[in-house]
């Protein structure tokens, strides 16, 4: 099951997982950026990120107060680093802990160093493998998910 989308944050991949971590024995997690922070909001998401310019929300105008439209402008002052990087940490940590303790089989990444007790990969994905806003291109993917899999065949 991939539940990844643009712009998912590390508080989205540990609701979604543990949502769902009954159904699977094994798990693939790519965290991304501290500096992402994700909100519900009658089941639809907000995913906040620095560049994201209130675009994409997905949510019908008419049900959010005009207010809330103004919480992007504000949110970093408040919820940026240090407090994003110590919330992102702790909720990868504790995720993999969790997921460990249930039996699972976990294979955590990550794009950005932690400060974290449990062993991530973080995976080196050259240039040409990757687009010019630096997600990954078609050979960038499949080149990972070679490198995952020969983990987990470990």
């Amino acid at each position: 099951m991939d539940k990844s989308r643009p712009g998912k944050s590390n508080i989205s991949i540990a609701v979604d997982t543990y949502r769902h971590h009954k159904e699977f024995d094994t798990l693939v997690l790519g965290f991304t950026y501290s500096a992402r922070f994700g909100l519900e909001w009658e089941n639809q998401n907000i995913d906040f990120y620095p560049g994201f310019h209130q675009t994409g929300f997905d949510i019908n105008p008419e049900s959010l107060d005009d207010s809330t439209l103004q919480i992007y402008k504000y949110f970093y002052s408040v919820f940026g680093p240090p407090y994003s990087n110590n919330l992102s940490d702790m909720l990868v940590d504790m995720l993999i802990v969790f997921l460990e303790s249930q039996g699972k089989k976990v294979l955590p990444f990550a794009w950005e160093k932690r400060n974290i007790q449990k062993k991530l990969f973080y995976p080196y994905i050259q240039p040409d493998l990757r687009l010019s806003d630096g997600h990954l291109n078609i050979a960038g993917t499949r080149h990972l998910f070679n490198l995952l899999q020969d983990i987990l065949d470990e």
